[in-house]
């Protein structure tokens, strides 16, 4: 430590002592006295008028310095002593001036009027306080209300290089710059007027140090007071790494998890870097890339309007103070002159209006230049220089307020990735639009904002919405505006923003600002699309000149950008609710696990749940639960991973029961990891109308008659080759018996394939009804006919058991056609479902009252009731395919018709339904299949 001259060392002695009056006490009193010194408590005998008359041993202070002393005086009592008043509280200066609390008690009142009282020194607790200081890591002082050290714990003692003895009694000021005295002193009288234990006050200092120069502390000073509220002194602490605490707390306070909210943390690091390099106000805040334009992003303290909330236009002097590295300014004025900045100049102005008059900045550097500064100013002059731009880069700032501007920057994604959630969860457009709108113009600062929706119907723009600051920017409710004019419809034309600096400036080509006449200046319109279309426009507008800048523009189009795929999205959930709401297939999303997703109404009315998405957590429900127990073949068919298109399987239904549809998987991107089901509800289908089923129908009659007829053509080309030949003289009795095997076979497939394709071709009114010319017809000419027509593996199969005989055998009248069609299309039947080791039997039976013909498969058939299908009653695509099939080969409604038609009737083993029509819908009589048929012809027909 520097030597500091003797005068300077002011120092207070303690108090002297008096000569003691004569002794005037009792015989008494004084037997009582030495009986208290000897017990060690400690005691004052006060004479009526409050002279100390004795004390015992154990006094603060000695006996020796009390006598002939007013009680009143030495301990500043505010009240006078009196047996019944309790204890009263008193503050008396120690051998080294220091003032100690303590508690006078009177005790007993002796002959003379003489008073004993108990004396309750508060030293020891003082110095049980002060054993704790011994052992703190900090300097702490005990000061009086005028800055004289009393008490200064070891650690104290080093930092200001010296013993106790020598601090002890001196002004801590003096080992401090001249201009700390002040700040002490007011730190101690904020103490003194702020006597709460937790009231603290903070003083900028620097110790002196001629090895190292001065060194900035902060002192912290508490107050310290007595049991009854009068202040002791204070309790002082010098933070010895004043400068490298601020930096732990400021990178403690940047990677706070708990503090989300980066102004907090901005506001927090302040209040560090305030004991360091003290400010009025601080401004923190961004540039562009040239360093051209500035926006203030935090200002404190926090409501200061004078800087706008905007992009601001910067003089070009900026970029080279900054590039400088002295970046502090000492008088603003002289800064603003030698600079030669521009008499309007926004940035200038703000600092004028705030009355600054120096600032230090530190400027925060990138790879790309300057990305942003904070800048702390006051209204002295001269408060900074390169010792506070150190003191700043010592505190490692710069990456903490990188941090900020990353925070900043991503509370602006969030926002809008906020405003396309509230766009995609909306109930409506409107409703989206009357929280967004809001939102904007507060977010931006932005003094109006408005939507306008395009209509093209009426050839206008129609306010949709709209958010303004004061009552004066706002447009009429009902405002409208044609389509054509205005900034809207050059936005319109131009499909692309535009923004106007100045409306009304005739100069500008550009400015065609439609609208009554409002309080404001710039302009800046967007066009919002959907669905490719431009659908409204935003238009937001300030009451300044120039206001938006082109990062204004970047960020309104990121925005816009978001807001169009809330858009898409709302778009895209508003026609999916509407298809599956609308559609008559139940449409069910699936995971590839096979878990149902999402469900429509249809579905869950076909399955008997509740429609709606399943929730994340719940017990997955599986496609395949809805299937029936035993059915395998569903439940591979909604498990696989191959395509599928219009399978028919069955589910369980709501009640239980089997339910046929047809099912199509859509297979969506793999990255969503889901597929679409379609389910359509077979009872349900209008096939009437559905020309596909027709298609199917007759493409599968074609395929089942392409072969014979093909045969049949291959057949009759042999047959004219052979013709051929006849002509050139060929042998003819060998080309007659070929023509006649040719023709045989010709007749043969073209039979088979009528069995199929004759109803659908020509005749299919003929074969509804019998024809009303009828002709005797012998029954076993007519069979022979049609079996000879066969080819000859099937006429091998078929025996007639009833021989004609020689009258020809029965005959019946009829019509030729219909009987022949009947009896082909059963015989058909019957060469199908024959077992190996059967045949088709054919017996007629005749009588006097009718005549039968009964055809049926011999007693060797081996039936298996295993292959007997699931019958569902509902199955109404089940039982079209049937009726197709029945129509292709055995056609058992023209049987029953032509039967009908002759009078007689058909009886099958199984039979027929009691109403003796048609098989029932559900076909339940056909599996196992009919073993047998007999036609029963009346007498009438004989």
């Amino acid at each position: 430590m520097p030597e500091m001259q003797q005068g300077a060392m002011v120092r207070e002695e303690p108090v002297r002592a008096r000569a003691p009056k004569p002794d005037a006490a009792s015989g008494t009193a004084r037997d009582m006295l030495r009986m208290m010194s000897e017990a060690g408590v400690p005691c004052l005998l006060l004479a009526r008028d409050g002279t100390i008359l004795a004390a015992s041993d154990a006094c603060s202070p000695p006996a020796d310095m009390l006598a002939g002393h007013s009680a009143a005086e030495i301990y500043r009592l505010a009240q006078p002593l009196a047996m019944g008043q309790g204890a009263v509280d008193a503050i008396y200066r120690g051998r080294d001036g220091a003032r100690i609390p303590a508690q006078l008690v009177p005790l007993c009142a002796l002959e003379g009027d003489q008073l004993m009282v108990l004396f309750n020194d508060g030293l020891p607790f003082r110095q049980a306080e002060a054993s704790r200081f011994e052992h703190t890591p900090y300097a702490v002082f005990r000061l009086d209300l005028r800055g004289m050290v009393r008490y200064a714990n070891p650690e104290a003692c080093r930092m200001l290089d010296a013993e106790f003895d020598e601090v002890r009694g001196i002004r801590l000021c003096l080992y401090f710059r001249d201009d700390d005295e002040a700040r002490v002193l007011d730190a101690i009288e904020r103490c003194r007027e702020n006597r709460t234990g937790d009231a603290t006050a903070t003083a900028n200092v620097a110790l002196r140090d001629d090895a190292r120069g001065e060194r900035p502390f902060q002192l912290m000073l508490t107050p310290d007071p007595a049991p009854n509220g009068e202040l002791l002194g204070v309790i002082a602490i010098i933070q010895s790494r004043a400068l490298e605490s601020a930096r732990d707390e400021i990178r403690r306070i940047a990677l706070d998890p708990t503090i989300s909210e980066w102004r907090v943390k901005l506001d927090l690091i302040l209040e560090q870097i305030r004991p360091l390099v003290p400010f009025e106000h601080a401004v923190f805040g961004i540039y562009d890339r040239g360093v051209s334009l500035f926006r203030a992003i935090a200002v404190r303290p926090e409501g200061v309007q004078l800087w706008p909330a905007r992009w601001m236009d910067l003089p070009s002097a900026i970029r080279s103070f900054l590039d400088s590295g002295q970046t502090w300014i000492e008088e603003m004025e002289l800064f603003v002159n030698d600079q030669r900045f521009a008499p309007g100049d926004e940035v200038v102005r703000c600092y004028r209006d705030m009355g600054m008059q120096s600032s230090v900045t530190l400027p925060v550097t990138r790879p790309g230049g300057y990305s942003a500064a904070l800048s702390l100013c006051t209204r002295q002059r001269a408060q900074y220089g390169q010792r506070h731009l150190d003191m700043l880069r010592a505190l490692d700032l710069e990456p903490v307020l990188m941090r900020f501007e990353k925070e900043r920057d991503d509370e602006r994604a969030a926002f809008t990735e906020s405003l396309r959630k509230t766009i995609t969860k909306a109930a409506s457009l409107r409703e989206a639009a009357d929280t967004i709108v809001p939102l904007l113009a507060q977010f931006f600062s932005w003094d109006y904002v408005a939507l306008f929706r395009v209509n093209r119907k009426e050839s206008r723009f129609e306010i949709v919405t709209q958010h303004s600051q004061a009552p004066e920017y706002a447009l009429p409710a009902d405002y409208l505006q044609p389509i054509e004019r205005g900034m809207l419809g050059q936005t319109l034309r131009q499909r692309r923003l535009l923004a106007l600096d100045d409306l009304g400036e005739p100069d500008d080509p550009r400015n065609d600002y439609t609208g009554p006449p409002r309080p404001l200046r710039s302009a800046m319109t967007v066009p919002i699309r959907l669905n490719g279309r431009i659908r409204w426009l935003l238009d937001v507008e300030a009451s300044v000149s120039h206001a938006f800048k082109g990062p204004d523009a970047i960020d309104l189009l990121e925005i816009i950008a978001s807001l169009e795929k809330g858009l898409d999205q709302h778009l895209l959930r508003q026609t999916k609710r509407s298809l599956m709401a609308e559609t008559e297939q139940a449409v069910i999303f699936v995971g590839r696990e096979g878990s149902i997703i999402e469900m429509n109404r249809v579905a869950a009315d076909m399955l008997g749940t509740e429609p709606g998405r399943c929730q994340e957590g719940e017990t997955p429900v599986l496609l395949t639960e809805f299937t029936l127990q035993d059915d395998a073949a569903a439940q591979a068919l909604l498990s696989t991973e191959a395509s599928v298109r219009r399978e028919r399987i069955e589910l369980r239904d709501a009640g239980g029961q089997p339910r046929s549809v047809l099912a199509t998987r859509t297979d969506l991107d793999p990255s969503l990891d889901m597929s679409i089901w379609f389910f359509t509800d077979i009872a349900d289908m209008k096939w009437s109308r559905d020309m596909r089923f027709l298609r199917e129908t007759v493409a599968e009659i074609a395929e089942q008659t392409r072969a014979s007829l093909a045969l049949a053509c291959s057949l009759t080309t042999q047959t004219a080759l052979l013709h051929e030949d006849a002509a050139r003289g060929a042998e003819s009795e060998a080309i007659v018996g070929r023509a006649h095997d040719l023709s045989q076979r010709i007749v043969a497939e073209i039979g088979k394939a009528d069995i199929t394709f004759e109803r659908l071709a020509s005749a299919s009114e003929a074969r509804r009804r019998a024809s009303t010319g009828h002709e005797r017809l012998a029954l076993h000419n007519l069979l022979a006919r049609i079996i000879a027509a066969l080819p000859a593996r099937d006429q091998g199969r078929i025996a007639v058991l009833s021989q004609a005989g020689p009258d020809g055998g029965p005959e019946i009248s009829g019509d030729a056609g219909s009987l022949s069609a009947a009896l082909r299309s059963i015989l058909a039947y019957l060469l199908r479902w024959r077992s190996d080791e059967a045949h088709v039997e054919i017996a007629i039976e005749d009588s006097p009252d009718a005549c039968s013909i009964r055809l049926g498969l011999s007693a060797s058939q081996a039936w298996d009731s295993s292959t007997r299908a699931h019958a569902v009653p509902d199955d109404a695509l089940l039982n079209a395919e049937r009726a197709a099939h029945d129509g292709a080969g055995l056609a058992i409604a023209q049987i029953l018709q032509a039967m009908h038609a002759h009078g007689g009737t058909l009886i099958t083993e199984p039979p027929l339904s009691e109403t003796a029509g048609p098989p029932a819908q559900a076909y339940e009589s056909l599996l196992p299949p009919w073993r047998s048929f007999e036609l029963r012809f009346p007498a009438r027909s004989r």
